[in-house]
This record gives structure tokens, sequence and C-alpha cells, in this order.
């Protein structure tokens, strides 16, 4: 029997391709229509990634509140007081028991925490301040969505205290509770009277929150607004909350006073969390 042996002959290869293979690349329209696909896509995506990011700021903000709160709490345990809050002593000396130090418009009124340094920035007006011993993080001190800057450098605080925790009224107010002590906090209550607040960044100087609880000047200092028209408080209770803005003039306000005629919501609401009458 005859047999018949056959070579198979291996891959022919033209250029860098073999015959044996697709030679088709993508053409022009279907890159174009991937390319289009593609940033369908990420319209769709992308404003959710920045609502997320937004709600993570905000959280932070959050926890950075629940922790100075603790602090204010550790410091009333040991001392058997609250933190002091008004930056000038019975003097007129600059206060130095006062929960923070430097005020952020850098207001040389308010002094310097150190010469030749401003306080804006100066890390130390929050390590001089007497709530720092217990939590050595100068960054629970500044709200992540805070973008204010002094030449470029990023201010060290964005949080204030009411005015009326460990404070002093202000003038003509003396028929107003001013807190020095927990147990002193029985009117409005601990769970409804506000200790730390997120400050608004063309507002903010010293530590001390003004309230007006008459409401003739209206808003002395502005709330943030900085969290999609929200701001964040906590609470004597160790609580945290955020509020949200609802008169448009405390949104969109360009100098303070910020007016209470006709009655401010907003104004009213943070009011009734700062003090009450004796």
């Amino acid at each position: 029997m005859n047999v018949v042996l056959t070579h198979k002959a291996p891959n022919q290869v033209v250029g860098n391709r073999k015959t044996g293979r697709s030679t088709q690349g993508f053409t022009l329209i279907e890159l174009l229509t991937v390319s289009a696909v593609i940033a369908i896509l990420a319209s769709l995506l992308l404003p959710g990634l920045s609502k997320v990011k937004v709600q993570a700021r905000q959280a932070s903000c959050l926890n950075n509140m629940k922790q100075l709160q603790l602090c204010w709490h550790m410091y009333a345990n040991d001392h058997d007081r609250i933190p002091e809050n008004y930056y000038f002593d019975p003097s007129g000396q600059i206060n130095p028991n006062a929960w923070i130090r430097g005020s952020m418009d850098d207001n040389p009124a308010y002094g310097q925490v150190e010469a030749g340094k401003l306080d804006s920035t100066n890390s130390n007006s929050i390590a001089t301040g007497k709530l720092f011993p217990y939590n050595q993080s100068t960054g629970i001190y500044r709200c992540p969505t805070d973008r204010s800057t002094t030449k470029g450098v990023p201010r060290v605080r964005s949080y204030s205290m009411n005015g009326w925790m460990g404070g002093k009224p202000l003038a003509g107010q003396d028929q107003f509770r001013t807190f020095a002590k927990e147990a002193d906090i029985k009117e409005p209550g601990p769970s409804k009277a506000f200790v730390f607040i997120d400050e608004h960044e063309r507002s903010i100087n010293d530590g001390w929150f003004a309230v007006d609880m008459l409401g003739a000047r209206g808003f002395l200092d502005a709330p943030a607004s900085r969290h999609d028209g929200k701001f964040t408080l906590s609470f004597a209770d160790g609580h945290v909350e955020t509020w949200k803005l609802r008169d448009s003039r405390t949104l969109s306000w360009t100098r303070l006073p910020i007016p209470n005629t006709p009655l401010n919501e907003d104004w009213n609401r943070l009011r009734a969390a700062s003090s009450s009458a004796y």
C-alpha cells in the first residue's frame, strides 16, 4: 500500500500578522461610539460620586464636632466647670483660660499667640487652648469643606462656641443665662442647648459665637453654609446635628449683622438653642 505523507505548512506571515487570524481593527465610527458611551456613563456617575464626596465631608465635620464636644465634657468633669469662652478676662487682658486662642481674621485687637505669626494659620492658637490636652489633633478644629485661607495658607479653625456657654452676656442682655457648669444648663436643657457651631468663613474671628437673644441686632455672627446650605452643631448632652438654613438672607448675606426684620427663621431657631431668660 502506498502511503502518501503530507506536510502541513505553517501559517504564513504577512507583515506582522498571521493570515490565520483576524486582521481587522477598530474603525473610527466604533471608536467614536465607545467614547460617546464612556462620556454618557461618566455624566451619569460623576454627580453621584460628587454627592458621596460632599456627604463624606459633612460626616467628617460632624465627627470633628463630636470629638470637640467630648473634650468639652472631659474638661468639665476635671474642673467642675465648663471651659471659659470669652477671649478677654475681667481686667480686659487676653484670657489665658479660654478654650481657644487666636482670631481667624487676625484682628490686632486680639493680640497674637506668637509674635510675628498670624493666628489664623498658627496651630499654636489651638495648642494653647484649654481643650487641646484632651485631644491633640489640630485637624478636629477645622471643617474639611472649609476652603478659607490666609495668604494661600489654610486657616486652622472653622468652629466657635456658643457665647452663652462659659462666656458673658451681650451688653444689655443680663436677663439671659450664661452657663458656667453643666448643671446650670436646665433651660433650654442639655439636649437642646448648642455648644459648638460651624461658623461661616467670612464671620469667624475669636472662638466666641455671639447670639443676640433680643433680636434687634440680628445675626452678629453667621453659621456656615458650605454643606449645601447646612451647618453643624454639637449639643451639651453630647449629640451632634446638621441644620439647614431656611432664610435666604442667612444663605446669601454680604455683611454682618444679618437683618432680623422681618423675623429671620434661622436666627429664631438658633436663639432658642443658645440660652433662656431667668
